[in-house]
């Protein structure tokens, strides 16, 4: 593949990524946004006027859930994750990348298997028609959260090892065609 070609693939990968990094970070302030209100009406209500909304209390620990999810979304994004910088600070560019390309791959395969088992649970959750006690949702909507959050880290990861990917082989492509 020509150098510019990777470059090209190498950019889009980067700008897949945080677009959708971008894209998580919106939805989160939403979710914590409509929590917050939530949560004033529920407390005005319940001080003013002895009323209370019954299932807010559940509401507000689904939409939890969910922020997780979407947090997930963007500390991967942003390669936020937990990681020991003294050994990534000692390294040179080529060997740092080699192990950006093994978190991304370890995030992957972890996120890959989570959602498949999250989508079988769903399934199941579906199929027995399991709802929550004070709203009567289904309880597919709380677990699906679990199911796009680990689907969505998946291809997070996968666009940015796709990334990593083509900054080793640009790095070698550059090196290689130095020699003679």
């Amino acid at each position: 593949m020509p150098p510019a070609q990777t470059t090209q693939l190498h950019d889009l990968a980067a700008r897949l990524a945080r677009t959708a990094g971008n894209i998580a970070r919106t939805l989160l302030g939403l979710v914590l946004l409509a929590m917050v209100i939530l949560n004033v009406i529920n407390a005005a209500g319940r001080y003013t006027v002895g009323a209370v909304f019954i299932g807010a209390d559940e509401l507000l620990v689904f939409a939890m859930i969910f922020m997780v999810m979407i947090g997930m979304l963007i500390v991967t994004a942003e390669r936020g994750h937990i990681a020991l910088d003294f050994l990534a600070n000692r390294l040179g560019r080529r060997a740092n990348l080699a192990l950006g390309l093994l978190h991304d791959l370890i995030i992957l395969i972890a996120s890959a298997y989570a959602a498949v088992q999250s989508f079988a649970f769903v399934a199941r959750v579906g199929a027995i028609g399991q709802t929550s006690m004070a709203l009567g949702l289904s309880m597919v909507v709380p677990h699906s959260a679990l199911a796009l959050g680990f689907s969505g880290t998946a291809v997070v990861s996968a666009l940015l090892l796709l990334r990593d990917i083509l900054a080793l082989r640009a790095g070698s492509e550059s090196a290689g065609s130095a020699r003679p």
